[in-house]
């Protein structure tokens, strides 16, 4: 259910029984060879609508730039925000439903960029932040054992939610190991990393059927999420 959809005469009816809305927040970066730049958009727009499905919540425009690694710049395409203004923007978007009578702002997002986390983590008070991807990826994958980029992972979830989307003639596989790449995940390092295409991992490993698996798994973690921080008001 969107906001947008909405005039401003139903938002009002709505908030007499429900004061809660979720805000997608997704990013516009490279995915490798084989994933579109908008993979976060629309993973954060698809569990988001789940989680209002599941407990009635509207749904916010999506914000679609994120904070991304500086040494993506060479990717044609990819760009990023500050985390001041990433701060920012859902700081005065907020401020405004706030006064409306909206009490509890959810986002959910599908990136994790430590310093777009972090700044997510850090809004405001009942601004909470659900990270789709953070959950036990044992026995569901083959050659990894976490969610990394563009990767077994992420391409099955693609795999399994837009299909269509996904130019698997076009994978490729070239792996930077954690150690290896922690500078540039903590934008230390704004070179591009040698050998690096984009990927970390193996986009050649996923299958639809290993992301129905993740993305049941995810849409319940997501409303899990949810429960557990209404519950602690």
């Amino acid at each position: 259910m969107k906001l947008s959809d909405r005039t401003y005469k139903e938002v009002k009816d709505y908030l007499y029984t429900n004061k809660n809305l979720i805000i997608p927040v997704g990013t516009c970066e490279q995915h490798g060879p084989h994933l579109p730049l908008n993979n976060d958009t629309l993973c954060a727009e698809y569990f988001a609508e789940e989680l209002s499905n599941a407990t009635g919540c509207l749904v916010a425009p999506t914000i679609n730039y994120g904070v991304n690694l500086p040494c993506d710049i060479s990717f044609t395409g990819t760009t990023t925000i500050s985390k001041d203004t990433l701060k920012n923007i859902i700081t005065e978007i907020v401020d405004w439903w706030k006064k409306q009578g909206f009490e509890n702002f959810f986002i959910i997002t599908f990136h994790g960029d430590p310093f777009h986390i972090d700044t997510l983590c850090n809004i405001s008070e009942n601004v909470y932040l659900i990270e789709a991807y953070e959950i036990d990826y044992t026995g569901i994958l083959d050659k990894q054992s976490t969610m990394r980029h563009a990767c077994e992972a992420e391409t099955s979830v693609a795999l399994w939610l837009y299909p269509e989307k996904v130019r698997t003639m076009l994978m490729e596989e070239s792996d930077i190991v954690f150690d290896d790449f922690r500078e540039y995940l903590f934008h230390e390092n704004c070179e591009k990393p040698d050998g690096y295409i984009g990927c970390l991992g193996y986009p050649k490993s996923a299958s639809a059927e290993k992301g129905k698996i993740l993305v049941e798994k995810m849409k319940d973690w997501v409303i899990s999420e949810y429960y557990k921080a209404i519950l602690k008001e």
